[in-house]
């Protein structure tokens, strides 16, 4: 979805957009809280037999994001206008996009929960106004570009360990060398998870991140028909929709840095397997 006007927001791809230009019926947001750092997870302890303590706030928690601002209309269709951003404003099983466009950045998005639509009534429904609340809560506090990179890269060679090197003296003589990595670009300021889609036919298929010095290493033949993918944030591996995780035998999961990542594609067979490298890049 891309939001055309800064300090817009929306939840879901065909919801409706807040904070828009004055043209009842519309929502003028007043104050957004939740978009700061996301609440940190504590742990704390005393040090036994000396002053202080010790405090563990490696993570974060899930973050609420909550909207407050007036909604204006003609006077004539305002329930109707609010039965619209309670549906929009629902429970919702699944996980929602959150899209939100502040200056000078490209349009980005949290994945939510909605809590609801929140107003009272009160004598300014008289004019067609009425203060309202939209709340939500984001499981990963994460806070995504709204574009999905993809990249795709050829299996080439076979599966080794240790680092290669990359640079490839083929000038005027040898055979073209076909491209089995590619560098992915979180533009973000905190790592990023990422989802690793290889199709068949391919024979014990390997991702290494020469960035980290990481692999993921399954022992598993994939027929022609066959994909299996690879989620690093829920530590999943399914094939066709059916778990394959116990043929993981490198289970270095790995999230892309800020910044390059080098993704390298290897199997114990040749082919023309292909894998594709799907992230977003994410920000505090």
């Amino acid at each position: 979805m891309a939001l055309s006007d800064d300090y817009t927001f929306l939840l879901g791809d065909t919801g409706v957009v807040l904070n828009t230009d004055p043209s009842a019926p519309f929502v003028d947001i007043t104050k957004v809280t939740g978009l700061d750092s996301g609440p940190f997870r504590t742990t704390e302890q005393d040090h036994e037999g000396a002053d202080g303590s010790f405090m563990d706030a490696e993570f974060e928690k899930g973050r609420t994001v909550i909207l407050d601002g007036t909604i204006y209309t003609d006077g004539t269709n305002m329930e109707t206008y609010l039965d619209l951003l309670k549906d929009n404003y629902a429970p919702s099983r699944t996980l929602l996009p959150f899209y939100l466009l502040a200056p000078g950045v490209d349009e980005r998005v949290l994945f939510v929960k909605p809590l609801g639509c929140r107003y009272d009534w009160e004598q300014m429904r008289r004019t067609g106004c009425a203060a309202a609340q939209f709340s939500m809560f984001a499981e990963d506090p994460r806070i995504y570009s709204s574009t999905l990179n993809s990249i795709t890269i050829t299996q080439g060679g076979t599966a080794t360990t240790g680092r290669s090197y990359n640079k490839s003296y083929n000038y005027s003589y040898g055979a073209p060398i076909t491209p089995n990595q590619t560098t992915c670009t979180n533009v973000g300021n905190r790592d990023t998870p990422v989802t690793f889609i290889m199709t068949g036919p391919v024979t014990n298929p390997t991702i290494i991140n020469d960035t980290d010095g990481v692999s993921l290493r399954f022992i598993i033949s994939l027929s022609a028909t066959e994909v299996l993918t690879v989620n690093t944030q829920y530590h999943t591996a399914y094939v066709n929709g059916l778990s394959r995780r116990d043929t993981l035998v490198e289970p270095n999961w790995f999230f892309l840095h800020k910044g390059d990542n080098l993704i390298r594609y290897l199997a114990d067979s040749s082919g023309s397997s292909t894998l594709e490298v799907q992230f977003r890049s994410a920000w505090r």
